[in-house]
């Protein structure tokens, strides 16, 4: 269980602060893939942020299996993050000069499990990029960046997994095919799957969807 529990949470600065969260709580089940969705502006990111204790809360408290993520340190934060977390941005954030099998050697690298690669890449298989392995991003569509990217979360194999938009930049039959992977995922690993997404395909695959409104 990964748990939002009374949030609190204002952003920006001087004038510009305004109160994103105020008593937001949410619980996010493990062997469950959830869906986040709301109008721009509602805290959709926030709340990966949130939970991967990137954000730290105002008020209120972020817990993981009865452990405050929140009151760490921020070094005991990072250690955690680490371990339990793996995030796949809507940025994607790939390094240009890294090939997509460098970038699974990186994963394997941080994570200090050589597996990770392998992983990595049975995912890129079954994404349909086997031949895109030795490729740099600057090579890669967006479509095929984004799946690169899903696949180094997925070969991290941590109990929770984060996406920021993981269908956005993809055609309808990959974006069904990476929401029902994800599903599996959850259901097969146990992992605590939460997506951001405004894709129909997501919503359909997801077992839970909420909806976050403006502040």
């Amino acid at each position: 269980m990964l748990l939002l529990d009374n949030i609190g949470l204002s952003i920006g600065d001087g004038q510009d602060r305004r109160r994103i969260f105020d008593g937001l709580s949410l619980r996010f089940a493990d062997r469950h893939f959830h869906c986040l969705s709301g109008p721009s502006g509602s805290g959709k990111t926030t709340v990966l942020s949130l939970l991967a204790g990137i954000v730290l809360p105002e008020s209120g408290s972020v817990a993981h299996l009865d452990v405050e993520v929140s009151a760490m340190s921020a070094q005991a934060r990072l250690a955690w993050r680490v371990n339990t977390i793996a995030l796949a941005f809507q940025t994607n954030r790939l390094i240009d000069i890294l090939t997509v099998s460098e970038h699974l050697a990186l994963v394997a690298r941080v994570r200090a499990d050589p597996a990770a690669q392998g992983r990595g890449e049975s995912w890129i298989r079954r994404f349909g990029l086997a031949d895109k392995l030795q490729h740099r991003p600057a090579q890669l569509s967006g479509g095929e960046k984004a799946r690169v990217a899903l696949a180094q979360a997925l070969a991290a194999a941590t109990p929770v997994l984060l996406a920021d938009e993981p269908t956005a930049a993809l055609d309808t039959q990959n974006a069904s095919f990476v929401a029902a992977t994800l599903r599996e995922h959850a259901e097969h690993s146990g992992a605590t799957v939460i997506a951001v997404s405004h894709d129909k395909a997501m919503f359909d695959q997801a077992h839970t969807n909420t909806t976050l409104g403006k502040a």
